[in-house]
């Protein structure tokens, strides 16, 4: 069998945080949401209590669904729209986005389409204005009620925490390309293994991204859950 020596995900040898550790959580309180339809990012209420059992999202006996998915984009209302009708009529409780081009002045915005809520943080633009890049979560009502927290940790980086037992914690990225600068990617991947290794040993970690060839081929020594996390080359 081969080693793993991969040091960005809690593999073998792979040390994540314990109970014990003293390490500072990143993480924000989340916001409210509008009850109408539309983009927006509402302030001024308090946040929910979502610690209760009825709002937990692993429960014993009832399954979730999680994915990915590279949007390319959703900034027009018709492609979001679409893209959450997709997403209900698949089952998906957890959907990490990624290249929705929305760009937004709030750090991360909530909105809510055809039932489902979408959370993002801003896109950027490139030299020529256009809009590139941005990550987000399209969630469930059952996964929005589960949501702890979620904050932005890069342009590329998303971290969110889910009441349920044990508490699930999901990463979403977008990598940086085959053709980006080394230096980009090394950075990225060193940010990321941060992260994951700051997250408690105990909780449920799922990270969701687009990731380039070259990881997809260091990463296939790893143990996965089930066949739909069996990454292909795209």
């Amino acid at each position: 069998m081969q080693e793993n020596t991969n040091s960005i995900l809690p593999a073998a040898g792979v040390r994540r945080r314990t109970a014990g550790d003293c390490s500072t959580s990143h993480a924000t309180i989340t916001e409210g949401w509008r009850d109408d339809e539309g983009s927006s990012n509402p302030s001024g209420r308090d946040p929910s209590d979502n610690s209760t059992a009825s709002n937990a999202l692993l429960r014993c006996k009832k399954p979730f669904t999680m994915a990915t998915f590279n949007a390319n984009t959703v900034r027009e209302e018709g492609r979001a729209r679409e893209s959450a009708h997709c997403f209900k009529q698949c089952n998906i409780d957890i959907l990490g986005i990624q290249e929705h081009r929305r760009v937004h002045v709030e750090e991360t915005q909530f909105s809510r389409l055809e039932g489902q809520y979408l959370v993002t943080s801003s896109a950027w633009r490139n030299l020529s204005q256009a809009a590139v890049g941005g990550v987000g979560l399209m969630l469930s009502p059952k996964a929005r009620k589960a949501l702890r927290t979620v904050t932005p940790i890069t342009e590329k980086i998303l971290v969110a925490e889910f009441d349920s037992n044990p508490v699930t914690t999901v990463i979403v990225i977008y990598s940086p390309t085959n053709v980006a600068p080394v230096e980009e990617a090394e950075a990225f991947y060193e940010k990321l293994g941060e992260i994951i290794r700051d997250v408690p040993a105990h909780n449920f970690l799922a990270v969701l991204g687009d990731l380039t060839p070259d990881l997809d081929q260091k990463m296939r020594c790893i143990p996965t859950m089930g066949k739909q996390t069996t990454m292909e080359n795209s």
